[in-house]
């Protein structure tokens, strides 16, 4: 049908009021190319909205944990836990996407997670939550975001195309960090107010944005041929064509060594604002959402640019920027400073993640983009926890600083292997 915008075809230009264009799709500068697709804008409002509550959460357990512990260690425990099981779930959920609808495996992943959030929050308003609690449930809602993550990569082609396809990962990224400024900034406040519970709480109300905007998504049945292969089969499949890919292998460890030295400081906010920079948990918030607002403001400039044809070159600038801010953030003492320095590591780790994601989905074929996906997730999530759980032994035993000084100094040392070994990566 004319002007549904469901192709990239934008429709006729409308007439009214300016805002409504802009929620409906009909008038969109290039910059948000993809929200043309009504799909896709279901998927990112109800995305966004979720995620506010999730950031809530992130942070409100991080400082939960810190008050209960006291103890740099098991605050980069508990990351670790939330995000170890990539390594067995990751795989297996890749599987699954190629065979079965996205959409409803979504729902489905996100509906447990709400009630995975609300458990959290009765534990701690009834005063009974401790640390085991706490890692048990990081354990579980671990499983099902990492059920998730290559469930809702894979999907993106099916809402946008390929012709949007980085504009909309751009835009999803954006959704994720914009959340991320909103998010902190609300829990810094929320902590003081209706403490670590409520936080909670109001994450597991949240996920209903995502679930009623799936809900609403209409796709194509998908019919899947037979091939009389086994789950096994496929999933051996899907780690045989990434290992003979020369491109997308060496991007998949790019990815693994960026998710656990790249974002090494992440898990190390808590004891960064308290211990470093005194600045309590106010200031911890404020961190959080420079990070967010920088990352915000790269995702938005990379899809401004989205049809570009540098996007390894830019891969390659992105990664040296993030390692040396890495390097220079360790040396600094200073709040002020240091949310500087935040805003532009957020920028460069925006760009990183969102131009790797696009390159390898744009490599990966139909039939088995799922599984590559998986694969991916379990580069990057499956990655993170074993850098968090370094950064809170490097961080307990020589500081929090010395973590972000490590981080920086291997990523530059894997970018240096990267160009010697694969220098047509910059082409890409």
């Amino acid at each position: 049908m004319p002007g549904n915008g469901e192709h990239g075809r934008p429709g006729p230009r409308p007439t009214g009021n300016p805002l409504l264009r802009w929620f409906t799709g009909g008038v969109l500068p290039r910059t948000f190319a993809a929200l043309h697709h009504r799909n896709f804008r279901l998927f990112w409002f109800g995305s966004f909205l979720s995620l506010v509550g999730t950031w809530m959460q992130n942070i409100a357990r991080g400082w939960l944990v810190l008050e209960l512990t006291n103890s740099p260690f098991l605050v980069g425990l508990e990351s670790t836990i939330a995000w170890l099981p990539a390594w067995i779930v990751s795989l297996p959920a890749g599987v699954l996407a190629d065979r079965f609808s996205k959409r409803k495996l979504m729902i489905a992943s996100q509906s447990v997670l709400a009630v995975l959030a609300m458990v959290l929050a009765l534990l701690t308003l009834t005063g009974v939550i401790n640390i085991y609690h706490i890692l048990i449930i990081s354990g579980l809602t671990g499983c099902f975001v990492a059920m998730n993550a290559p469930v809702r990569q894979a999907l993106m082609p099916e809402l946008v195309g390929r012709k949007d396809l980085l504009n909309a990962i751009a835009l999803g990224g954006a959704a994720f960090n914009g959340a991320r400024v909103i998010g902190p900034t609300i829990a810094g406040l929320a902590l003081g107010a209706i403490g670590a519970g409520g936080c909670f709480a109001i994450n597991s109300v949240s996920f209903l944005a995502l679930i009623v905007a799936l809900a609403f998504i209409r796709l194509p049945e998908r019919t899947v041929p037979d091939d009389g292969e086994s789950a096994w089969q496929r999933l051996l499949n899907g780690v045989r064509f990434v290992a003979r890919h020369r491109d997308i292998r060496v991007l998949m460890l790019m990815a693994a060594v960026y998710a656990a030295f790249g974002v090494i400081y992440l898990p190390l906010m808590p004891v960064f604002a308290r211990d470093v920079f005194q600045a309590g948990p106010g200031g911890y918030g404020i961190m959080m959402s420079a990070v967010g607002l920088g990352a915000l403001t790269g995702l938005l400039t990379i899809a401004s640019i989205s049809r570009t044809r540098h996007r390894g070159r830019i891969l390659m600038a992105g990664t040296v920027g993030l390692a040396s801010l890495l390097i220079v953030y360790s040396l600094l003492r200073n709040f002020a400073a240091g949310v500087a320095l935040l805003l532009m590591m957020g920028f460069s780790q925006s760009m990183v993640g969102s131009l790797t994601n696009t390159i390898i989905q744009t490599l990966a074929p139909d039939e088995v983009r799922g599984r590559v996906m998986s694969i991916f997730t379990m580069s990057f999530l499956g990655m993170f926890p074993l850098g968090s759980l370094l950064a809170g032994a490097v961080a307990e035993k020589w500081g929090a600083p010395a973590s972000t000084m490590l981080g920086g100094c291997v990523i530059l040392l894997s970018l240096l292997l990267v160009n010697l070994l694969r220098p047509q990566i910059r082409r890409l």
